[in-house]
């Protein structure tokens, strides 16, 4: 029994995982310049849907040499 509760690290780190898992998500690739890196609260959808930041991804904005691909 000793063993099993120090697989998982102290109970403090489980709650701690358990709360990330829980509450923390990812952002879908498509979407996450427009929840970090934009300065309008909240789009129409023909908005979003013709935004051309969007779809070339801040392309010379944020990367550069990249396009938005994270590579040089």
């Amino acid at each position: 029994m000793e063993g099993d509760r120090s697989v998982g690290g102290s109970p403090l780190q489980r709650l701690i995982q358990l709360v990330k898992r829980n509450i923390v998500g990812d952002v879908p690739d498509d979407i996450a310049l427009c929840e970090f890196d934009c300065r309008k609260g909240q789009c129409m959808q023909g908005e979003w849907a013709a935004c051309d930041r969007r779809i070339h991804k801040a392309s010379g904005e944020l990367f550069p040499d990249g396009g938005g691909t994270g590579k040089p």
